[in-house]
């Protein structure tokens, strides 16, 4: 079987049936592979059909015995349970080569998680009974290091529960095959297989007719218009390598930065650099903080970025992009300093007479949800007024608001208090870890209802902005980024549907994807590709991650837990690198607008950094001095 390198992945379903193993791989013209659906299988001499489905394996038909997952070596099994269907409980087998932890997770037909239970088992055969208390179709899945495996499991009547219980090692269960389906399959039997793909939402089919064979791969070679429909709706891809928020400072301290034979003594030579090694944009993070102060205390208090990403610094950065004729990515973050998934810091407009006017005294958590909007639309106009001022050579086509925005914005959020909601106040760090997993409808209800609002008045401010000054909007696309650490991928589709349903419409979806950092999801690599896929299917608009990076070595400091190695990529140059590449080349082909590496020239970004740091002296690693051919793959 094929083996798939990391961010290459196979639409590989499986179907075993007596002695017969057939395999399904579709590509495009130049090898690279295609994610398929489903695939309707037909046996025409047989006369039946039925239709396998992806990610999950599982096959429909009436027939099938065993469900199990050969995108990897058979490492592990997942015996379907019996009996099936079952009322309440039922049991099922997992069986194991080496010693594993293993993680069973119990999920209904809403994609909600029911029960999770880990386990540490030996090499064998293991017997475990499941319960679940409501009726319906589940996914079981059992999730070890190197594997995945899942069943369906149809429950005609819930039990009082949701519970998986282990019952001991047992014998290898015996592939049961009713009497009467003996012969449903035989080879030579005249088989038609139909392949279906979702390239940006759009459906397309292949069909092809074989002779069934003992042991069958069915290889869907998509033809040249395919690829060409697939290359028409793939947007221009951005690489955003970029100046960090931090580099005005660093480069007042005395840094310079080293690239091969060149070196920047000024953070307009480095950006100049940096494009000519293939980036395409220049980003820039602005808080509402307007003026860079001596000291870095915000109400008495010490704040690391309390001078990072003041409004004149961002307005400089704006210059040395236009100077350089590269378009800039504004994220307005709607945040005093700072605001990510952990800090939904209010904004302050003290600085801002015309905007604070609107405020009418009060404090900000006093505000209502209707004096925010004004207020943020206000100043959504006079940050792209200010910006479309400066920026004469080039224009201004997307725009960021917010930064991991998952739990709320301008200081309307989880954590908060704000007269909007009262119970937001009180919402504990436990609810927003898990809130993405079981409590997506409070996330609808209590922040994404309110941040909808705000974020679409930002954005009406901007677009006022570009109709004072008689610019054409038209292209004009607007973003919003979350972090995946904190939720799955129906989770990530959920925010951006809602978004879009409740009147913040955004052309570009944004994403942190940061591998080697702790995240519910244990498999990083299917964290980003199910995102990205299911976003651009369900939500008709590609995916632009907006901050990505992974180590060079062992990551310290306040990121000492961001050390999860990805694979086989090594927290090495070469791994950092790579993994780069390949994230790249995937989201190419696979509805990704484009990527930006996250601080490349910030020493306190320790190895995940693009340079070497040594007395202020910044040496590029492989993966800038390579960029330019990193970028073309």
């Amino acid at each position: 079987m094929k083996r798939v390198v990391i961010f290459t992945f196979v639409s590989a379903l499986f179907l075993t049936v007596s002695a017969q193993t057939i395999s399904f791989t579709g590509q495009l013209s130049d090898g690279s592979y295609v994610e398929l659906d489903r695939i309707r299988v037909i046996n025409h001499t047989q006369g039946w059909q039925g239709t396998l489905f992806y990610p999950d394996t599982v096959l429909t038909l009436d027939n099938v015995s065993e469900v199990a997952d050969f995108s990897h070596e058979k490492e592990l099994t997942l015996w379907q349970n019996t009996p099936n269907p079952f009322n309440g409980s039922t049991e099922f087998c997992l069986t194991l080569t080496e010693p594993e932890e293993v993680h069973l997770v119990l999920m209904n037909v809403q994609g909600l998680i029911e029960t999770v239970h880990s386990i540490s088992l030996e090499a064998g055969t293991h017997r475990f009974r499941t319960t679940t208390k409501t009726q319906g179709t589940h996914m079981l899945t059992a999730i070890s290091r190197h594997n995945k495996a899942s069943i369906v499991l149809l429950c005609d009547e819930g039990g009082y529960t949701s519970r998986i219980d282990y019952y001991g090692q047992t014998a290898k269960p015996k592939r049961e095959q009713k009497a009467d389906l003996d012969g449903l399959i035989q080879v030579g039997d005249e088989m038609e297989y139909i392949a279906y793909a979702s390239p940006y939402g759009k459906e397309i089919s292949h069909r092809t007719q074989q002779v069934l064979d003992e042991e069958q791969e069915v290889i869907f070679i998509y033809n040249k218009e395919f690829a060409e429909a697939l290359s028409s709706m793939q947007p221009d891809f951005r690489v955003a390598l970029s100046l960090s928020p931090f580099s005005l400072n660093q480069f007042e301290d005395g840094y310079r930065f080293i690239i091969g034979n060149d070196t920047a003594y000024t953070p307009k030579q480095l950006q100049q650099l940096y494009r000519d090694l293939g980036s395409t944009e220049m980003y820039v993070r602005i808080a509402t903080k307007r003026h860079k102060t001596a000291d870095n205390l915000v109400d008495g208090k010490e704040d690391e970025n309390a001078n990072v990403h003041t409004f004149d610094q961002a307005l400089e950065l704006c210059r040395i992009a236009d100077s350089l004729r590269m378009p800039i990515n504004p994220e307005i973050m709607g945040a005093y300093t700072y605001m990510d998934m952990d800090k939904i810091q209010a904004p302050r407009f003290e600085e801002y007479p015309s905007i604070y006017a609107l405020q009418h005294g009060k404090n900000w958590e006093e505000l209502s949800l209707h004096e925010i909007c004004d207020i943020m639309e206000a100043y959504g106009e006079f940050v792209a007024d200010s910006i479309l001022a400066i920026c004469t050579h080039v224009k201004v086509t997307n725009w960021n608001i917010g930064n991991e925005a998952n739990f709320g914005f301008a200081g309307v959020g989880m954590g908060q208090k704000t007269a909007v909601d009262s119970k937001l106040g009180n919402a504990s760090d436990m609810k927003r870890y898990m809130a993405g997993v079981f409590s997506v409808w409070w996330l609808k209800k209590h922040v994404w209802n309110y941040e909808a609002q705000t974020l679409a008045a930002v954005k009406k401010g901007v677009l006022k902005a570009y109709a004072k000054k008689s610019l054409d909007a038209s292209d004009v696309k607007f973003s919003t980024h979350i972090a995946t650490v904190v939720f799955t991928p129906r989770a990530c589709t959920s925010f951006f549907r809602y978004m879009a349903d409740n009147g913040y419409a955004m052309e570009t979806a944004g994403l942190s994807y940061y591998p080697s950092a702790p995240a519910l999801s244990i498999n990083k690599k299917q964290l980003l590709t199910r995102t990205v896929v299911r976003i651009n299917k369900k939500c008709k608009i590609p995916v632009f991650i907006g901050e990505f990076a992974y180590p060079s070595g062992k990551m310290s400091g306040p990121f000492a837990g961001w050390n999860k190695q990805l694979g086989d990529y090594q927290k090495t140059q070469q791994g950092q690198a790579d993994i780069y590449s390949d994230v790249m080349s995937w989201g190419k082909k696979h509805g990704m607008a484009g990527i930006r590496y996250w601080a490349p020239d910030y020493e306190g970004w320790y190895t995940k950094a693009m340079f070497e740091f040594a007395d202020k002296i910044g040496e590029a690693k492989i993966i800038l001095t390579n960029h330019s051919n990193i970028v073309k793959q």
